[in-house]
């Protein structure tokens, strides 16, 4: 596939995003109050199959929103995506990643390595397709509507959503908490419990939050955008400093429902370890306790880990802070109009 057919069709699925879903007729939308299931898609499609097919066995799954966002265009994982028939699908396709701009920012070009184009492309991915979703997309309610981030390495618990419903029902009891975590560290613990923490890396597996958390992470756009790390989790943790708490609490489940199969040497393994972890599920009654140590609650990060690196071009930084219209360079001598052209998305 040419590179000017490439940006047509990415152009096109951005420009249809939430007028047709796959699977649409099979699951009409009920209400808008439905779980948004979120996946960062990149280029291990290995990987992907297996958080699929742990989707599929999820309790309710019809009753969710799967929405895959794409960094990476390729018709085997498009295959792959048609074949989800266990609930309504829409497909997002980021359009500033290194395959559609593979000679000039945000990919590769002078002043830019590829090594470079690929790290910063994983936080301007997740960053840009939160900033779609709630800035573009109506089915996310406004006041209960959560979205669900996953990872294309990861595998899920059939009693994700079970589990889910819970963490937002201790919202009511625990309301200084802000953000659900689904995940963790793979470790036996107690399945009927969920914890009260502040948040912080590593727990950005199954990481869900709403509209409502959204735009206050918007208002500090410029903590998490300015940080210098191509990570977005610990970019997150750099933004909520600037809050007024400087942190932020989560509901975390203690046995974690979303497994990184990204340790183990492939998916299949990473499944069979994550299935070992699930042998009890669905609790019927959950409690909720705040994580303490001898010396009380466990406190938040005093200060934020200086970056880890990755972030030092300004043009990211830039890119980051509006993450919708992005401005480029006039094109260079032999650059077809095609190679300058850019992306238009809803709302510009």
């Amino acid at each position: 596939m040419g590179q000017e057919e490439l940006l047509w069709r990415v152009e096109q699925t951005l420009a249809e995003a939430g007028h047709e879903l796959l699977n649409e007729a099979e699951y009409p939308i009920i209400d808008d109050k439905m779980p948004v299931l979120v996946v960062l898609a990149g280029r291990r499609a290995a990987r992907l199959q297996w958080l699929l097919a742990s989707l599929a066995g999820v309790t309710n799954i019809g009753d969710a929103l799967l929405v895959i966002s794409h960094s990476f265009y390729d018709e085997a994982v498009n295959e792959l995506v048609k074949r989800i028939d266990y609930c309504r699908v829409l497909q997002l396709y980021f359009p500033y990643s290194v395959q559609l701009f593979p000679n000039r920012f945000p990919g590769v070009d002078l002043n830019r390595s590829r090594a470079a184009a690929f790290a910063a492309e994983g936080k301007q991915h997740w960053w840009w397709t939160t900033s779609f979703l709630f800035n573009h997309y109506s089915l996310i309610d406004p006041k209960l509507g959560l979205a669900l981030f996953l990872q294309e390495d990861d595998y899920v618990a059939p009693d994700l959503l079970h589990m889910l419903k819970y963490a937002q029902r201790a919202f009511t009891y625990h309301p200084e908490a802000e953000v659900i975590s689904l995940g963790r560290p793979v470790t036996e613990a107690d399945y009927s419990l969920l914890t009260v923490a502040p948040w912080q890396p590593p727990f950005e597996s199954g990481l869900a939050f709403n509209l409502t958390f959204f735009k206050k992470l918007k208002a500090s756009a410029s903590y998490f955008c300015q940080y210098n790390d191509a990570s977005w989790s610990y970019s997150l943790l750099s933004a909520f400093s600037s809050w007024p708490r400087g942190y932020v609490d989560m509901i975390a489940s203690m046995l974690p429902r979303v497994v990184s199969t990204r340790e183990y040497a492939s998916g299949r393994e990473g499944a069979e370890k994550a299935r070992g972890l699930f042998t009890k599920l669905f609790p019927t009654r959950v409690r909720v306790a705040y994580i303490a140590t001898g010396d009380g609650r466990v406190s938040h990060p005093e200060t934020v880990p200086r970056g880890a690196g990755g972030w030092e071009d300004a043009r990211d930084r830039l890119l980051c802070l509006d993450p919708f219209l992005m401005t480029t360079e006039q094109p260079r001598n032999g650059t077809s109009p095609s190679q300058d052209r850019m992306l238009k998305l809803p709302g510009m």
